[in-house]
């Protein structure tokens, strides 16, 4: 009988060569120096314990990186739709003003790297193959060297040349030739450069203020009434006052203008913007323009993702523009990232440098220094203002 008959009762179960009572060799596949105090290892001779746990660990955090990709990707591809979808909307014109006109009779036309100057035109009445009334001029300047956002008015009866044509109120060039012999108009007879225009239509302003909830105005009891006037008289409401001036409290501004605070839907704050009854004349009709750009800035800047983009969807049918889609989009970014900028205001003729006249063309505004005037709009565009 052999040692191994004598001292073991076991038998050679697996085959192997082993015995189970052989301390020193049950697990065939391992060798003495592999184990650890701490550790041992599984069939795979892979260590169980602190190890594994490390793995599992960089397991989850793969597939957690790997779901934050996933939405990233949604994310950026819905973004990529919205912005076809809002460029596909968007009219594109391919009348571009022609620069020469004003530099051929040697006017220089200024501009600067990193300015940007967009002339943005209000128009209403439009119909197919016919101008409409450009009732508002503004020119929008994004300065990226000084981080401003400006905004200049040009009075629409500023009596000036319309190149090739003759004198004539600045929507006069509107009327016959449309933004582009606009802008060029704007070009000759005041020496800068406009980048780009846009066209407006009102019905995109009702919308984006709508889109946007509404703004909040300081109103007069004149421009309250005003309101509710012109959308009795155009059938929009049924009641003379549906916004009742005599429930509000006012109280005086820091223009010592006995005001209060409303809250207007798009409708109301359009009529508000074309009110140039119930104070002064077409100056303070510019005025309250900008300040409804200047109000509808501040609020898209603080609005959410959801509301900018209700904004930008509704409204991008209503625009006209010679910048074709790259280029819109490009200015489009920029204008976005501006809203952070401080925002100034000028308007086009400043007060103590024109005169009333009556000519052909009725009523109109005479600018008494042509020079001195472009100075100060220079001045104001590519300066720190």
């Amino acid at each position: 009988m052999s040692d191994r008959d004598i001292y073991s009762n076991s038998s050679d179960d697996y085959g192997d060569g082993f015995y189970a009572d052989d301390t020193n060799k049950y697990e065939p596949n391992y060798l003495q120096d592999e184990y650890d105090e701490d550790e041992y290892y599984n069939k795979n001779r892979e260590p169980i314990g602190s190890h594994k746990s490390g793995k599992n660990k960089k397991g989850v955090f793969g597939k957690i990186v790997k779901a934050i990709l996933i939405i990233l990707a949604v994310l950026v591809l819905i973004i990529a739709v919205f912005i076809i979808l809002v460029l596909a909307r968007v009219n594109h014109s391919d009348e571009n003003p022609d620069h020469s006109i004003a530099e051929n009779d040697g006017i220089v036309l200024r501009s600067e790297k990193n300015i940007e100057n967009i002339l943005i035109f209000g128009e209403d009445n439009h119909q197919e193959g016919v101008y409409g009334r450009a009732d508002t001029m503004i020119l929008l300047t994004i300065d990226k060297n000084r981080n401003l956002l400006k905004q200049t008015s040009f009075m629409r009866d500023i009596y000036i040349y319309i190149p090739g044509y003759y004198y004539a109120k600045l929507n006069e060039a509107y009327a016959i030739g449309g933004a582009k012999l606009a802008t060029e108009t704007v070009e000759y007879n005041f020496g800068i450069k406009i980048d780009n225009y846009m066209i407006v239509d009102f019905n995109s302003f009702t919308d984006i203020v709508d889109s946007l909830g509404g703004i909040e105005l300081e109103l007069t009891y004149d421009e309250i009434q005003y309101i509710n006037w012109q959308s009795y008289r155009n059938k929009q409401v049924d009641t003379e006052t549906e916004l009742d001036p005599d429930s509000y409290e006012y109280d005086y501004n820091d223009n010592d203008e006995y005001v209060t605070l409303v809250h207007l839907n798009g409708r109301q704050a359009l009529w508000y913007a074309r009110d140039r009854d119930s104070a002064g004349s077409d100056f303070d009709r510019t005025k309250r323009q900008r300040i409804v750009i200047d109000t509808i800035l501040s609020k898209l800047k603080g609005s959410d993702p959801i509301r900018l983009m209700a904004a930008l969807y509704s409204s991008s049918e209503y625009l006209t523009t010679n910048m074709d889609s790259f280029t819109l989009l490009g200015k489009g970014l920029d204008l976005l990232s501006a809203l952070k900028f401080e925002r100034s205001e000028h308007r086009i003729p400043t007060s103590d440098n024109y005169y009333d006249v009556w000519n052909e063309t009725g009523e109109a505004l005479q600018i008494d220094d042509s020079e001195l005037e472009n100075e100060r709009l220079y001045e104001f565009v590519f300066g720190n203002n």
